[in-house]
Protein backbone atom coordinates (compact mmCIF):
# COMPACT_ATOMS: atom_id res chain seq x y z
CA UNK A 1 0.00 0.00 0.00
CA UNK A 2 1.29 3.57 -0.69
CA UNK A 3 0.83 6.17 1.44
CA UNK A 4 -0.47 9.23 -0.12
CA UNK A 5 -1.42 12.48 1.93
CA UNK A 6 -1.74 15.82 0.00
CA UNK A 7 -0.20 18.81 2.27
CA UNK A 8 -1.19 22.41 1.50
CA UNK A 9 1.92 25.20 2.25
CA UNK A 10 4.52 22.91 3.67
CA UNK A 11 6.90 21.25 1.62
CA UNK A 12 10.54 22.20 0.20
CA UNK A 13 8.86 19.99 -2.97
CA UNK A 14 6.29 22.43 -4.03
CA UNK A 15 5.27 25.95 -2.39
CA UNK A 16 1.21 24.40 -3.10
CA UNK A 17 1.57 20.50 -2.16
CA UNK A 18 3.28 17.47 -1.39
CA UNK A 19 2.15 13.88 -2.29
CA UNK A 20 4.08 11.76 0.34
CA UNK A 21 4.15 8.48 -1.55
CA UNK A 22 6.54 5.78 -0.65
CA UNK A 23 8.21 7.98 1.71
CA UNK A 24 11.55 7.19 3.25
CA UNK A 25 12.71 8.12 6.68
CA UNK A 26 16.26 6.69 7.98
CA UNK A 27 16.55 4.66 4.94
CA UNK A 28 14.08 2.40 5.33
CA UNK A 29 10.50 2.69 2.95
CA UNK A 30 7.26 3.02 4.84
CA UNK A 31 4.02 1.40 2.70
CA UNK A 32 2.10 -0.26 4.47
CA UNK A 33 1.29 2.06 7.70
CA UNK A 34 -0.47 5.60 7.21
CA UNK A 35 1.21 8.11 7.60
CA UNK A 36 -0.11 9.65 10.46
CA UNK A 37 0.52 6.06 12.43
CA UNK A 38 4.11 6.11 11.40
CA UNK A 39 4.34 9.69 12.59
CA UNK A 40 2.38 7.96 16.27
CA UNK A 41 4.36 5.92 16.62
CA UNK A 42 7.23 8.09 16.40
CA UNK A 43 5.81 10.77 18.68
CA UNK A 44 8.08 9.56 21.97
CA UNK A 45 11.41 9.43 19.98
CA UNK A 46 13.89 11.20 21.19
CA UNK A 47 15.43 11.71 17.31
CA UNK A 48 14.62 14.81 15.31
CA UNK A 49 11.34 14.68 13.23
CA UNK A 50 11.51 14.01 9.82
CA UNK A 51 11.38 16.62 6.85
CA UNK A 52 8.17 14.58 6.05
CA UNK A 53 7.10 14.40 9.62
CA UNK A 54 7.75 18.51 9.76
CA UNK A 55 5.98 19.50 6.86
CA UNK A 56 3.00 17.61 7.61
CA UNK A 57 2.90 19.41 11.24
CA UNK A 58 3.25 22.67 9.84
CA UNK A 59 0.60 22.35 6.82
CA UNK A 60 -2.81 24.49 7.76
CA UNK A 61 -4.56 21.57 6.45
CA UNK A 62 -4.59 17.55 5.69
CA UNK A 63 -6.08 16.51 2.60
CA UNK A 64 -7.86 12.89 2.46
CA UNK A 65 -5.46 10.12 1.41
CA UNK A 66 -6.46 7.95 -1.73
CA UNK A 67 -7.92 11.37 -4.46
CA UNK A 68 -6.29 13.06 -6.69
CA UNK A 69 -7.15 16.28 -5.11
CA UNK A 70 -7.11 19.18 -7.65
CA UNK A 71 -7.72 23.13 -7.46
CA UNK A 72 -11.38 23.93 -8.24
CA UNK A 73 -11.00 26.75 -9.79
CA UNK A 74 -7.50 27.94 -11.82
CA UNK A 75 -7.85 31.14 -9.99
CA UNK A 76 -6.63 29.03 -6.71
CA UNK A 77 -3.34 27.55 -8.11
CA UNK A 78 -2.26 31.07 -9.28
CA UNK A 79 -0.86 34.81 -8.13
CA UNK A 80 0.47 37.64 -9.57
CA UNK A 81 3.57 38.98 -7.73
CA UNK A 82 3.85 42.55 -8.29
CA UNK A 83 7.56 42.27 -6.94
CA UNK A 84 8.36 46.18 -9.19
CA UNK A 85 6.16 47.72 -7.15
CA UNK A 86 7.10 46.19 -3.56
CA UNK A 87 11.10 46.19 -4.66
CA UNK A 88 10.66 50.32 -5.72
CA UNK A 89 10.30 51.30 -1.36
CA UNK A 90 13.57 51.98 0.28
CA UNK A 91 13.17 49.55 2.98
CA UNK A 92 16.68 51.51 4.43
CA UNK A 93 13.84 54.09 4.91
CA UNK A 94 12.26 51.82 8.10
CA UNK A 95 14.77 54.03 10.51
CA UNK A 96 13.20 56.90 9.85
CA UNK A 97 9.61 56.96 12.04
CA UNK A 98 8.73 60.04 9.09
CA UNK A 99 8.20 57.29 6.66
CA UNK A 100 7.80 54.36 8.20
CA UNK A 101 6.63 53.16 11.60
CA UNK A 102 5.39 49.52 13.21
CA UNK A 103 1.88 49.49 14.01
CA UNK A 104 1.36 45.77 14.74
CA UNK A 105 3.53 42.52 15.54
CA UNK A 106 0.20 40.30 17.05
CA UNK A 107 0.24 38.59 13.85
CA UNK A 108 1.91 34.98 13.65
CA UNK A 109 3.94 35.56 10.57
CA UNK A 110 3.98 38.81 9.88
CA UNK A 111 4.74 42.14 11.30
CA UNK A 112 3.09 45.33 9.71
CA UNK A 113 4.17 48.92 9.00
CA UNK A 114 2.76 51.89 8.42
CA UNK A 115 4.30 53.76 5.30
CA UNK A 116 3.12 57.19 3.81
CA UNK A 117 3.07 56.66 0.53
CA UNK A 118 3.04 60.48 -0.54
CA UNK A 119 6.52 61.22 0.53
CA UNK A 120 8.42 60.95 -3.02
CA UNK A 121 10.50 62.51 -2.02
CA UNK A 122 12.05 59.93 0.40
CA UNK A 123 11.73 56.63 -2.09
CA UNK A 124 10.68 56.50 -5.85
CA UNK A 125 7.09 55.71 -5.46
CA UNK A 126 5.10 56.44 -8.37
CA UNK A 127 2.42 58.77 -6.82
CA UNK A 128 0.56 59.33 -9.70
CA UNK A 129 -0.26 55.57 -10.11
CA UNK A 130 -1.42 55.24 -6.78
CA UNK A 131 -4.10 58.68 -6.89
CA UNK A 132 -5.28 57.40 -10.02
CA UNK A 133 -6.78 54.00 -8.42
CA UNK A 134 -7.74 55.58 -5.00
CA UNK A 135 -9.99 58.19 -3.45
CA UNK A 136 -8.31 61.04 -1.88
CA UNK A 137 -8.56 60.87 2.35
CA UNK A 138 -6.42 61.15 5.14
CA UNK A 139 -5.78 57.48 4.80
CA UNK A 140 -5.35 57.16 1.23
CA UNK A 141 -1.79 58.94 2.45
CA UNK A 142 -0.58 55.87 4.14
CA UNK A 143 -0.08 52.10 3.27
CA UNK A 144 0.69 48.90 5.60
CA UNK A 145 3.49 46.69 4.41
CA UNK A 146 3.67 43.36 5.60
CA UNK A 147 6.85 41.91 6.59
CA UNK A 148 8.09 38.25 7.35
CA UNK A 149 8.64 38.31 10.95
CA UNK A 150 12.65 37.62 11.49
CA UNK A 151 11.80 34.41 13.47
CA UNK A 152 10.89 32.63 10.19
CA UNK A 153 12.31 31.52 7.33
CA UNK A 154 11.69 32.14 3.73
CA UNK A 155 10.67 29.02 2.75
CA UNK A 156 7.99 27.25 0.69
CA UNK A 157 5.36 27.68 3.49
CA UNK A 158 5.95 30.74 4.00
CA UNK A 159 6.24 31.70 0.05
CA UNK A 160 2.62 29.87 0.22
CA UNK A 161 1.28 31.29 2.90
CA UNK A 162 1.51 35.00 1.64
CA UNK A 163 0.55 33.98 -1.41
CA UNK A 164 -2.89 32.59 -0.49
CA UNK A 165 -3.20 35.62 1.13
CA UNK A 166 -2.65 37.83 -2.09
CA UNK A 167 -4.99 35.67 -4.05
CA UNK A 168 -7.54 35.89 -1.52
CA UNK A 169 -7.33 39.52 -1.64
CA UNK A 170 -7.14 39.69 -5.15
CA UNK A 171 -10.41 37.99 -5.55
CA UNK A 172 -12.73 39.58 -3.01
CA UNK A 173 -11.86 42.98 -4.85
CA UNK A 174 -15.13 43.80 -5.24
CA UNK A 175 -16.47 43.47 -1.83
CA UNK A 176 -16.30 46.51 0.21
CA UNK A 177 -16.07 44.65 2.99
CA UNK A 178 -12.62 43.18 2.44
CA UNK A 179 -8.99 45.36 2.92
CA UNK A 180 -7.05 46.30 -0.09
CA UNK A 181 -4.48 45.10 -1.56
CA UNK A 182 -2.08 47.45 -3.66
CA UNK A 183 1.26 45.09 -4.12
CA UNK A 184 2.90 41.51 -3.15
CA UNK A 185 6.07 39.93 -3.68
CA UNK A 186 7.34 36.61 -2.11
CA UNK A 187 6.62 36.99 1.75
CA UNK A 188 6.03 40.66 1.77
CA UNK A 189 2.86 42.84 0.29
CA UNK A 190 1.45 46.08 0.42
CA UNK A 191 -2.13 47.16 1.38
CA UNK A 192 -5.10 49.51 2.73
CA UNK A 193 -4.09 51.36 5.83
CA UNK A 194 -6.92 50.64 8.57
CA UNK A 195 -8.45 53.48 10.71
CA UNK A 196 -8.61 51.15 13.58
CA UNK A 197 -10.57 47.96 14.43
CA UNK A 198 -14.15 46.90 15.45
CA UNK A 199 -13.71 45.82 18.58
CA UNK A 200 -12.38 49.07 19.43
CA UNK A 201 -15.52 50.35 17.96
CA UNK A 202 -18.17 48.65 19.85
CA UNK A 203 -18.36 50.31 23.14
CA UNK A 204 -19.33 53.63 21.29
CA UNK A 205 -22.08 51.95 19.48
CA UNK A 206 -25.79 52.29 20.00
CA UNK A 207 -27.45 48.82 19.53
CA UNK A 208 -28.90 49.64 16.21
CA UNK A 209 -25.47 50.84 14.99
CA UNK A 210 -24.14 47.40 16.53
CA UNK A 211 -26.91 45.51 14.47
CA UNK A 212 -25.78 47.51 11.17
CA UNK A 213 -22.15 46.29 12.12
CA UNK A 214 -23.33 42.23 12.62
CA UNK A 215 -25.18 42.46 9.06
CA UNK A 216 -21.82 44.43 7.12
CA UNK A 217 -19.74 41.52 8.96
CA UNK A 218 -21.86 38.95 7.85
CA UNK A 219 -22.00 40.03 4.32
CA UNK A 220 -18.07 40.46 4.34
CA UNK A 221 -18.09 36.16 5.29
CA UNK A 222 -20.99 35.90 2.55
CA UNK A 223 -18.82 38.22 -0.19
CA UNK A 224 -15.70 35.56 0.72
CA UNK A 225 -17.89 32.17 0.35
CA UNK A 226 -19.23 33.69 -3.05
CA UNK A 227 -16.24 33.54 -5.23
CA UNK A 228 -16.43 31.15 -7.42
CA UNK A 229 -19.89 29.75 -5.90
CA UNK A 230 -23.54 29.34 -7.69
CA UNK A 231 -25.69 31.19 -5.30
CA UNK A 232 -29.13 31.69 -5.51
CA UNK A 233 -31.20 35.06 -5.56
CA UNK A 234 -33.55 34.18 -2.48
CA UNK A 235 -31.95 32.71 0.76
CA UNK A 236 -35.71 31.64 1.61
CA UNK A 237 -35.95 29.78 -1.67
CA UNK A 238 -34.81 26.84 0.56
CA UNK A 239 -32.47 25.10 -1.84
CA UNK A 240 -29.16 24.81 -1.16
CA UNK A 241 -26.23 26.35 -1.79
CA UNK A 242 -23.08 24.59 -4.24
CA UNK A 243 -19.90 23.70 -2.57
CA UNK A 244 -17.81 26.92 -1.43
CA UNK A 245 -14.83 26.85 -2.54
CA UNK A 246 -13.25 29.67 -0.78
CA UNK A 247 -13.05 29.43 3.53
CA UNK A 248 -11.27 32.55 5.61
CA UNK A 249 -10.41 29.58 8.15
CA UNK A 250 -9.26 32.71 10.78
CA UNK A 251 -12.49 34.53 11.54
CA UNK A 252 -11.96 36.45 14.86
CA UNK A 253 -12.12 40.08 16.52
CA UNK A 254 -8.59 40.75 15.68
CA UNK A 255 -9.13 39.97 12.19
CA UNK A 256 -11.76 42.67 11.18
CA UNK A 257 -10.04 46.38 10.66
CA UNK A 258 -11.94 49.45 9.90
CA UNK A 259 -11.81 51.20 6.78
CA UNK A 260 -13.28 53.91 4.79
CA UNK A 261 -15.97 53.60 2.06
CA UNK A 262 -17.51 56.42 0.78
CA UNK A 263 -17.56 58.39 3.86
CA UNK A 264 -18.11 55.43 5.88
CA UNK A 265 -16.58 53.47 8.15
CA UNK A 266 -16.99 49.93 7.15
CA UNK A 267 -15.81 46.71 8.95
CA UNK A 268 -13.19 44.93 6.63
CA UNK A 269 -11.95 41.00 6.95
CA UNK A 270 -8.61 40.97 6.81
CA UNK A 271 -5.66 38.05 7.16
CA UNK A 272 -6.49 35.79 4.65
CA UNK A 273 -2.79 33.44 5.02
CA UNK A 274 -4.37 30.40 6.22
CA UNK A 275 -7.43 30.56 4.15
CA UNK A 276 -8.22 27.11 2.53
CA UNK A 277 -8.77 26.83 -0.91
CA UNK A 278 -11.06 24.08 -1.25
CA UNK A 279 -10.13 21.09 -3.64
CA UNK A 280 -11.45 18.58 -5.86
CA UNK A 281 -11.35 15.35 -6.65
CA UNK A 282 -9.63 15.25 -10.18
CA UNK A 283 -12.05 12.40 -11.89
CA UNK A 284 -15.39 12.62 -10.19
CA UNK A 285 -15.18 16.32 -9.37
CA UNK A 286 -16.30 15.97 -5.97
CA UNK A 287 -15.11 18.35 -3.14
CA UNK A 288 -11.51 16.61 -1.27
CA UNK A 289 -11.94 16.12 2.40
CA UNK A 290 -9.73 17.63 4.89
CA UNK A 291 -9.04 18.16 8.14
CA UNK A 292 -7.55 21.33 9.81
CA UNK A 293 -4.95 21.58 11.97
CA UNK A 294 -3.84 24.34 14.93
CA UNK A 295 -6.98 25.21 16.80
CA UNK A 296 -8.06 27.76 19.03
CA UNK A 297 -10.32 26.23 21.04
CA UNK A 298 -11.84 29.97 22.35
CA UNK A 299 -12.73 30.80 18.85
CA UNK A 300 -13.04 27.54 16.42
CA UNK A 301 -16.14 25.14 15.83
CA UNK A 302 -16.32 22.33 17.62
CA UNK A 303 -15.26 19.77 14.79
CA UNK A 304 -11.93 21.64 14.38
CA UNK A 305 -11.19 20.65 18.21
CA UNK A 306 -8.02 18.17 17.98
CA UNK A 307 -8.15 15.23 18.30
CA UNK A 308 -4.83 13.95 20.81
CA UNK A 309 -3.21 11.13 18.25
CA UNK A 310 -2.68 13.14 15.65
CA UNK A 311 -3.33 16.74 16.37
CA UNK A 312 -5.99 16.59 13.31
CA UNK A 313 -9.50 18.04 13.61
CA UNK A 314 -11.99 15.54 15.08
CA UNK A 315 -13.72 16.03 12.00
CA UNK A 316 -13.84 16.78 7.83
CA UNK A 317 -14.28 20.46 7.58
CA UNK A 318 -16.50 22.76 5.19
CA UNK A 319 -17.09 26.62 5.23
CA UNK A 320 -19.32 26.02 7.97
CA UNK A 321 -16.55 26.50 10.41
CA UNK A 322 -16.36 30.31 9.07
CA UNK A 323 -20.36 30.32 10.47
CA UNK A 324 -19.30 29.04 14.01
CA UNK A 325 -16.57 31.81 14.15
CA UNK A 326 -19.03 34.04 12.80
CA UNK A 327 -21.42 33.53 16.05
CA UNK A 328 -18.19 34.40 18.40
CA UNK A 329 -17.68 37.69 16.75
CA UNK A 330 -22.07 38.51 17.04
CA UNK A 331 -21.31 37.27 20.64
CA UNK A 332 -18.71 39.95 20.77
CA UNK A 333 -21.10 42.33 19.20
CA UNK A 334 -23.39 41.73 21.19
CA UNK A 335 -22.45 41.05 25.06
CA UNK A 336 -19.45 43.34 24.60
CA UNK A 337 -16.86 40.41 26.26
CA UNK A 338 -15.03 37.81 23.94
CA UNK A 339 -16.90 34.40 24.55
CA UNK A 340 -16.21 31.65 27.47
CA UNK A 341 -14.49 34.89 29.26
CA UNK A 342 -18.16 35.32 31.36
CA UNK A 343 -18.09 31.30 32.06
CA UNK A 344 -15.02 31.40 33.97
CA UNK A 345 -15.11 35.70 35.02
CA UNK A 346 -11.63 35.61 33.41
CA UNK A 347 -9.70 38.56 31.30
CA UNK A 348 -7.21 35.86 29.62
CA UNK A 349 -8.25 32.52 28.07
CA UNK A 350 -5.00 30.32 29.89
CA UNK A 351 -3.94 27.20 27.73
CA UNK A 352 -5.69 25.60 31.07
CA UNK A 353 -9.09 26.99 29.89
CA UNK A 354 -8.70 26.56 26.89
CA UNK A 355 -8.34 22.55 27.49
CA UNK A 356 -11.75 22.82 29.48
CA UNK A 357 -12.97 24.97 26.34
CA UNK A 358 -12.53 22.08 23.86
CA UNK A 359 -14.21 19.23 25.90
CA UNK A 360 -17.45 21.64 26.41
CA UNK A 361 -17.50 22.14 22.63
CA UNK A 362 -17.31 18.78 21.78
CA UNK A 363 -20.39 18.29 24.51
CA UNK A 364 -22.20 20.75 22.69
CA UNK A 365 -21.27 23.43 25.12
CA UNK A 366 -21.79 27.02 24.04
CA UNK A 367 -20.42 30.10 25.86
CA UNK A 368 -23.09 31.56 28.29
CA UNK A 369 -25.20 34.88 27.62
CA UNK A 370 -25.46 37.21 30.94
CA UNK A 371 -28.64 37.14 32.07
CA UNK A 372 -28.38 41.23 31.34
CA UNK A 373 -27.94 40.58 27.77
CA UNK A 374 -30.31 37.57 27.57
CA UNK A 375 -33.30 38.66 28.74
CA UNK A 376 -33.19 42.35 27.18
CA UNK A 377 -35.94 43.64 25.03
CA UNK A 378 -34.09 45.45 22.85
CA UNK A 379 -34.69 44.34 19.27
CA UNK A 380 -31.52 45.04 17.84
CA UNK A 381 -29.83 43.05 20.47
CA UNK A 382 -31.98 40.96 20.30
CA UNK A 383 -31.66 40.51 16.88
CA UNK A 384 -27.70 39.66 17.12
CA UNK A 385 -28.43 37.14 19.55
CA UNK A 386 -30.81 35.35 17.66
CA UNK A 387 -27.78 35.17 14.21
CA UNK A 388 -25.72 34.23 16.84
CA UNK A 389 -27.68 31.25 18.11
CA UNK A 390 -28.29 29.96 14.58
CA UNK A 391 -24.26 30.32 14.38
CA UNK A 392 -23.63 28.05 16.96
CA UNK A 393 -25.21 25.14 16.09
CA UNK A 394 -23.08 22.24 16.74
CA UNK A 395 -24.16 20.28 13.80
CA UNK A 396 -22.41 22.19 11.01
CA UNK A 397 -24.89 21.24 8.72
CA UNK A 398 -27.63 23.01 10.61
CA UNK A 399 -25.67 25.90 10.60
CA UNK A 400 -27.06 28.89 7.92
CA UNK A 401 -24.53 30.10 5.00
CA UNK A 402 -23.43 33.39 5.52
CA UNK A 403 -25.75 34.55 2.89
CA UNK A 404 -28.49 33.87 4.76
CA UNK A 405 -27.21 35.41 7.84
CA UNK A 406 -26.67 38.41 6.26
CA UNK A 407 -30.20 38.39 4.93
CA UNK A 408 -31.39 38.47 8.06
CA UNK A 409 -30.00 41.02 9.97
CA UNK A 410 -30.30 43.35 6.91
CA UNK A 411 -34.29 42.75 7.09
CA UNK A 412 -34.32 42.95 10.93
CA UNK A 413 -32.03 46.53 10.27
CA UNK A 414 -34.26 47.33 8.00
CA UNK A 415 -37.92 46.65 9.84
CA UNK A 416 -36.14 48.11 12.93
CA UNK A 417 -35.07 51.64 10.56
CA UNK A 418 -38.48 51.89 9.05
CA UNK A 419 -41.07 51.61 11.88
CA UNK A 420 -38.60 50.39 15.01
CA UNK A 421 -40.35 47.04 15.29
CA UNK A 422 -38.72 43.76 14.12
CA UNK A 423 -40.52 41.40 12.07
CA UNK A 424 -38.31 38.70 10.63
CA UNK A 425 -38.74 35.12 12.02
CA UNK A 426 -35.38 33.36 12.17
CA UNK A 427 -36.09 29.43 11.84
CA UNK A 428 -35.46 27.16 14.76
CA UNK A 429 -34.22 24.55 12.95
CA UNK A 430 -33.33 24.19 9.61
CA UNK A 431 -31.28 21.63 7.45
CA UNK A 432 -28.62 23.09 5.32
CA UNK A 433 -26.47 20.07 3.29
CA UNK A 434 -24.23 20.82 0.51
CA UNK A 435 -24.69 19.41 -2.97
Amino acid sequence: ETVDFHIDGASKYSPRSISFEGTRNGGSDVHSLELLEWISSRRDSAEEPSEDEAGLKSSTVVWEKGRDCVPMADWQDTFHPTCNSIHEMDVSLMLSERSFSLVSSKGFWRNAWKVNVTRTEDYPMTQSTWQSNHEHSVADRYAVLKSLKYVHDPNDETFELSRVDAVALDVVTQSRFTINIYGYCATSSLQEFANGDLKGLLPRLEPLEKLRYAAWVAQGVADVHGVGAERETEPRSGETERVVPFIHNDLNMDNILLGSRDGVEFPLLNDFNIAVFRKKDAATGEPCKFRGRFANPQWMSPEQQERPEDELSTKYLNEKVDIYALGNILYKIAVGNSPWKNDYKTVKITPELKAKIARAKLRGGKPKVPADVRNTTDPSTLAILNAMDWCYRNDPELRPSAREIAYNLKAELEALERNGTADVQWPRLRSRRLI
